[in-house]
């Protein structure tokens, strides 16, 4: 019995003193990888991007162009105004590099009732290509 504890002690002060030795220092993560922006991440921040300019939207297109830029495209609207919202994000660092808004106005018909003006033979001419006098009416 002593010599099962005479051993014991042994193999236990041995394990300590391979235990206070201090380990060799491991080197340091590497520096963590920024990861690139996903297509419903690029959506979402343009969704926020058109509300906060007070925009109806509709998403049109979004596609990641090159590999650091994703370009989102929206239909905007407004009351009384509609047009196009483009939008690039870094796709690494998620900030806004451009913007490409073009909401305007709609443009109303004229309304014949509303208007006194002797210029009535100018309305009511068509917009098309053949406007004025042709060679075949003579």
């Amino acid at each position: 019995m002593r010599l099962a504890l005479v051993i014991g002690c042994l193999l236990l002060a041995s394990g300590c003193v391979l235990h206070t030795r201090s380990p060799h220092p491991h080197p340091p993560p590497p520096p963590h990888r920024p990861v690139a922006m996903t297509y419903k991440e690029a959506v979402n921040l343009g969704f926020n991007q058109c509300r906060s300019r007070g925009y109806e939207c509709r998403l049109k297109d979004a596609d990641r162009k090159g590999r650091d830029v994703w370009r989102v495209k929206f239909h905007a609207f407004t009351r009384g105004a509609r047009g196009h919202l483009h939008l690039d994000f870094d796709a690494y660092s998620r900030s806004l590099l451009r913007v490409d808004d073009k909401v305007k106005a709609r443009r109303h018909d004229w309304d014949d009732d509303d208007d006194d003006d002797d210029d009535d033979d100018r309305r009511g001419r068509g917009r098309g290509k053949k406007k004025g006098h042709a060679r075949r009416d003579d």
